[in-house]
């Protein structure tokens, strides 16, 4: 291999463009698939997963090696769909480039905007592929201004259609200034450039010129002066313009066709830049925190970001991994720079698809697969141990769902929560915790199809199978009003010792959040002060399990003044007993009542949507905080009770086409409308009587 004739980059675009479809193309055109995959027939090479096939949609990042022209293509094929968007994030923070694919239909998609600002973050050398020409109401000219308005781009045509909608039969190239047309297997011919489209094509030629110009100021003086640019010199320059960002290129085609593939694979040897013209990778020195660099050349330190890994039952774990200096070879030993620890590794793949091809080596830019390493996870950069590095990794997006777990055959708990952890390393935006007062396991995700496809995973890797359901509220309860001079005795008269104890107790409410305080106020000798702690222990114990409802008791204060004892039937027990329904009595007797966690929900959506969100967060019983307007978009931020918002994030694609997105994070507590409280009661009692 030779770095210079070495590309990686990422097919990107919103779920539905045809994004896996004209990855298919590429490599059927690339000769390294033996047929065109087709993600509706369920034959996609890259759509492999059962769960993938089954939803026709990308759900992981799939990976494939061609060659092109005697260059090598890294190809990584990013899910669009917007619970699993971590996939492409993980994705562009190795590619050095970038595919975009928009539908010529529907060029603007909810979702558009969204995607496209993560290609925009990045930076990276992008061009477009203008796809589903043949449809109908495809039109290309239309698509190319709706995208320009919606993502203020400079967008410029390197191919034209011939035809359009069910008569798009081919293409005219405006770099090699030809045309090619394609039969229904899709072999091209080489045709004479409609005379129709003459002037269009000559508009839009000396439009690129002039894009490639730009791009260098010796260029751009020779075009000024009316000189004729070379070839080679619109090459160079519509390259530079592309690494700069100055534009995005545009191409045009039908994936499922395969009508521009061709086209495409050119455009990316072309213009793309290699590892070695990117430049530097930046990391930190991991023992002084310094920033470094490593060059991207074959013989510097080696050093690669994991940025996924796969688990398999059978064959452990595969760390993939993006080189950024140096060469890996088979059989060595590397350092986890972030965990400080070496790992030793036997062969190095390429990934095609779901197979794996062994290699002897891999240069910079190359994505490669190592097996069973033993401490390496996702976001983990491996090195030379004679010149440690630490790269950046993304930040992922936090949960926006919640369901507990429950296990469809008894004794599966551990089963549950080992295969849980085996997809996690997968997946690092699961999450799973045990809520202490519920007991309940939890499973968090970043949306419905992201849970149902973990969990359906999870059952054909590991044969667990769960049922889902709502998690239960933490509610709490308390009291509105002080009661003094409570009184409880204990008394009990069995053969042999009695049991005896008698304590009087102030119960008082506490401001909200300050939880409890038990205050010792005896005077004289009715109460043995060693009996104090057994009283105390007591009312935390009968704290746990409030009267109204069983959920734990808060924001309450007890004084213990006065009681009884006798000095043969009282023991500590005796007091613990009397101390625990002394509290119970209390409480019924100072206006309990329930308690519900309040949360603190900031929501970013697009302008028109503002007043649906405001109306629908007052109808949650929300109160909105404040509104913070930003580019196109409003932040709205709210406190809203935790039970009016454990779905909320269905409610919120309806409601914005999948262009909101939203936070949560705890608040406080609050009391709960009467008329609440007593359904949240009965329903208690109904669940203790069961």
């Amino acid at each position: 291999m030779d770095i210079t004739k070495i590309r990686n980059f990422a097919i990107i675009s919103q779920s539905g463009s045809g994004k896996t479809s004209l990855a298919e193309a590429l490599l059927f055109t690339a000769k390294a698939t033996k047929k065109l995959g087709r993600v509706d027939d369920g034959t996609s090479v890259l759509d492999f997963e059962p769960e993938e096939v089954k939803r026709k949609i990308s759900i992981s990042t799939a990976f494939h090696v061609l060659n092109w022209k005697k260059h090598s293509l890294f190809l990584m094929d990013t899910p669009g769909e917007d619970n699993f968007l971590h996939e492409t994030m993980m994705a562009l923070r190795v590619a050095d480039n970038c595919l975009f694919v928009a539908d010529a239909v529907d060029p603007v998609k909810p979702q558009t905007r969204k995607i496209w600002s993560m290609i925009a973050e990045t930076s990276l050398p992008t061009i477009m592929f203008l796809n589903k020409m043949d449809r109908e109401r495809a039109e290309f000219n239309k698509a190319l201004d709706a995208l320009r308005d919606a993502l203020d781009l400079r967008l410029v045509p390197v191919t034209l259609p011939i035809g359009s909608q069910e008569d798009f039969k081919g293409i005219v190239d405006l770099i090699q200034m030809k045309a090619f047309e394609f039969s229904a297997d899709g072999k091209k011919t080489a045709v004479d450039i409609p005379s129709s489209m003459m002037d269009e094509v000559e508009e839009q030629r000396s439009n690129l010129i002039e894009y490639a110009a730009e791009s260098d100021e010796e260029l751009l003086e020779k075009f000024l002066e009316g000189e004729e640019l070379s070839p080679e010199e619109i090459i160079s320059g519509l390259k530079q313009g592309i690494i700069d960002g100055g534009f995005v290129p545009v191409a045009c085609g039908s994936a499922v066709k395969n009508i521009g593939a061709a086209t495409v694979l050119d455009i990316i040897v072309q213009f793309l830049p290699s590892p070695d013209e990117k430049g530097p990778a930046s990391g930190t020195d991991p023992d002084s925190g310094d920033e470094i660099q490593r060059d991207p050349k074959p013989d510097a330190p080696f050093s690669g970001l994991v940025f996924k890994t796969l688990t398999d039952p059978y064959a452990g774990r595969l760390s993939i991994m993006r080189i950024f200096s140096g060469t890996l070879k088979p059989d060595g030993t590397i350092l986890n720079a972030n965990k400080k620890e070496k790992e030793k590794y036997g062969q190095v793949f390429f990934l095609n698809g779901k197979e794996q091809e062994s290699v002897k080596e891999a240069l910079p830019g190359s994505i490669v697969a190592i097996a069973k390493l033993k401490v390496t996870q996702t976001g983990d950069t491996l090195c030379d141990p004679a010149a440690p590095i630490v790269y950046p990794f993304v930040e992922f997006p936090s949960p926006v769902i919640t369901y507990t777990l429950k296990p469809k055959s008894r004794g599966d708990e551990e089963k549950i929560t080992n295969a849980l952890a085996r997809l996690r390393e997968e997946d690092p935006t699961i999450t799973v915790s045990r809520n202490s007062e519920t007991n309940e396991l939890l499973i968090s995700g970043l949306g419905q199809i992201h849970i149902d496809a973990t969990i359906e995973k999870m059952k054909r890797k590991f044969g667990v199978s769960v049922d889902l359901t709502t998690p239960k509220i933490a509610y709490r309860e308390t009291i509105k009003a002080p009661k003094k001079g409570v009184i409880y005795r204990h008394k009990k008269q069995t053969g042999g010792a009695g049991q005896f104890a008698e304590v009087h107790f102030d119960i008082t409410p506490l401001p909200r959040g300050e939880g409890y305080e038990f205050e010792e106020a005896l005077v004289g000798m009715n109460v043995p002060r060693n009996f104090v702690p057994a009283v105390e222990k007591g009312i935390q114990e009968a704290m746990q399990s409030g009267p109204l409802a069983g959920y734990p008791v808060t924001d309450i204060k007890i004084r213990f003044y006065d009681g009884k004892s006798h000095e043969v039937d009282s023991s500590e027990m005796a007091f613990k007993i009397a101390a625990i329904q002394c509290f119970k009595k209390g409480v019924l007797e100072a206006k309990p009542t329930l308690l519900e966690p309040i949360v603190k929900i900031t929501v970013t959506v697009p302008e028109d949507s503002v007043g649906d969100i405001i109306g629908d967060l007052n109808s949650r019983r929300g109160k909105v905080m404040g509104m913070e307007p930003g580019e196109g978009v409003q932040t709205v931020t709210a406190m809203v009770p935790l039970s009016e918002v454990q779905k909320y994030v269905l409610d919120l694609n309806a409601m914005t086409a999948g262009q909101g997105t939203f936070t949560v994070e705890p608040s406080h507590y609050e009391e709960v409308p009467p008329n609440l409280a007593e359904k949240i009661i009965a329903e208690a009692k109904q669940e203790e009587e069961k």
